[in-house]
């Protein structure tokens, strides 16, 4: 069976073989090799005991018409170009496009990759000759709504790859935060006026002196804050305060637990105590004099501008996930689960300094992680998945996730039948043939479109390759040749026999029924 990628001068081995192929495209270069489909070895007649897959090899939905039947794979080398990709399709304002990658440049010159969007370069990485190297560029996406940004590989003067980077990007939803500070402070003031300029609804009550507090709104009606209660919290997404504060809050551990509010501890205070709040988040603080600017690692981001901190670091436990960490891969941000809701943990206090010092991407960047690993989560009634990269003219599954019994589903004006998952029950798996290039909607009849892309047959080559060259050798491994034979083996080979065991049973058959006859008389 021969697929694109395959060693023509490797057809000298296989003369007296038959050969195969599923490819249109292979018959017209090599008139002798016969197409078929693929289900046609098992239910055409054709019955192989064992094929041999050369070439990329075959994709997951190519794999299953195989139906187990036992491969030999002899894999081309991997091709050159982008081998592998991974972006966040689906953006909030403010967050940034993140392009993570790997290049294999089999080239004897250095290629550059270029991050292009609205006919602009936004970001750069260079690929040495003849090497495979991981690669990532970033970009702020500055309009909402739906976009291609593109990804180029360029050599010289010319442009040897030019793949499609669809991207989404929705408004963010007005969460409500309530800050809850020990003392009015310039962290808590830049923080306050950042979440009201992207739209956050924000409450503010900072401590004067015992029992006096001053509060500030933004974007929303004064609320009462001096008392926390349980109906009170109920109106809150989040609630950011300083860890000296929130330890004196009692109410705040039933509405975290059992409401799925979030909570961003800040730790102004290096307590030993045993509070719930802290137990999952032991902190420490190095010994350092003038400690020099830090640059952190947010977690799926690049470095950021150097920061100056008092050293204070997050000892890891099992039960917690970094968030942030700085060049010695010290945690300083952590996060953890507390009943449905989630605690974020953080030992920076200032990151002001990078707004006074004009890095307004890294202050951004901080604090979106935190309240997107926070904010007490909206449950959605339905949510969509496609997966991979869904080309135009083939089969993609546009995978349903409700409660309730899809009643009709639309994939962009067409009307099709979900079948639901016999194992995971609120999994519905919805199969849709995209005709044009570019965006598709799906929705149940009356839901809210989900937008998805369908690529050309053309699109990120060297990226589905490589997958089909790991999907066939996992195939070939769990189905090795004489490892069974299938039943419809057993039913259609012929094996011919030679006559002269029936002659030999017939001369024994006379021959004992003569011997039987002279005994007898």
């Amino acid at each position: 069976l021969l697929t694109p990628g395959f060693d023509p001068d490797s057809l000298a081995n296989y003369k007296s073989d038959q050969l195969f192929t599923a490819d249109r495209s292979i018959p017209k270069s090599y008139p002798q090799v016969k197409l078929v489909r693929l289900d046609e070895f098992k239910t055409g007649g054709l019955v192989p005991a064992k094929v041999h897959i050369l070439g990329y090899g075959l994709n997951e939905n190519e794999l299953k018409k195989l139906d187990k039947l036992p491969v030999i794979f002899h894999p081309s080398l991997l091709p050159g170009g982008i081998i592998d990709i991974n972006w966040n399709p689906k953006l909030r304002t403010g967050e940034k496009l993140i392009v993570q990658g790997t290049y294999n440049n089999t080239g004897s010159k250095a290629v550059k990759l270029v991050l292009k969007g609205l006919s602009t370069q936004l970001d750069t990485a260079i690929i040495p000759a003849k090497g495979s190297r991981d690669f990532e560029l970033a970009s702020l996406p500055k309009s909402e709504g739906r976009a291609v940004y593109h990804l180029l590989a360029i050599t010289g003067a010319d442009t040897i790859e030019n793949e499609n980077l669809p991207v989404e990007i929705n408004p963010i939803q007005p969460l409500k935060v309530l800050i809850l500070s020990a003392s009015p402070d310039f962290e808590t003031k830049f923080l306050k006026n950042w979440l009201a300029e992207n739209g956050y609804e924000v409450a503010v009550r900072s401590t004067i002196s015992k029992d006096k507090f001053s509060s500030e709104y933004a974007n929303m009606q004064p609320v009462k804050t001096e008392r926390l209660n349980a109906g009170i919290l109920e109106q809150f997404d989040l609630v950011i305060g300083d860890l000296s504060i929130l330890k004196t809050e009692g109410t705040l551990k039933s509405g975290v637990i059992q409401k799925g509010l979030g909570l961003i501890i800040r730790a102004d205070s290096l307590s030993k105590g045993s509070s719930w709040l802290q137990t999952n988040f032991p902190v420490e603080k190095l010994a350092v004099k003038n400690p020099s600017p830090l640059a952190l690692n947010i977690r799926g981001m690049s470095k950021s501008a150097p920061l100056k901190t008092d050293q204070t670091f997050i000892h890891e436990m099992p039960a917690t996930q970094a968030l942030l960490t700085d060049g010695q891969n010290h945690s300083v941000v952590s996060s953890s689960l507390a009943g449905s809701g989630r605690l974020v943990f953080t030992a920076i206090t200032n990151t002001y300094n990078w707004m006074l010092a004009g890095d307004k991407d890294d202050y951004a960047a901080f604090w979106s992680l935190l309240i997107k690993n926070a904010a007490r989560k909206t449950h959605f009634p339905e949510s969509w998945n496609v997966a991979g990269f869904p080309t135009v003219n083939e089969p993609v599954d546009l995978q349903l996730q409700s409660a309730q019994t899809p009643v009709k589903v639309l994939a962009d004006n067409s009307v099709i039948a979900p079948t639901q998952n016999p194992e995971i029950l609120f999994e519905w798996n919805n199969s849709y043939w995209p005709a044009p290039i570019g965006w598709h909607s799906i929705k149940q009849n009356n839901g809210q479109a989900q937008w998805w892309y369908v690529y050309g047959r053309g699109d990120w080559k060297s990226v589905k390759a490589a997958e089909k060259l790991t999907a066939t050798r996992h195939y070939a491994s769990a189905n090795p040749v004489n490892s069974f034979v299938t039943k419809q083996i057993h039913e259609k080979m012929r094996i011919e026999v030679p006559k002269i065991y029936f002659y030999m049973l017939l001369l024994a058959a006379c021959t004992y029924l003569w011997v039987e006859a002279k005994l007898i008389n």
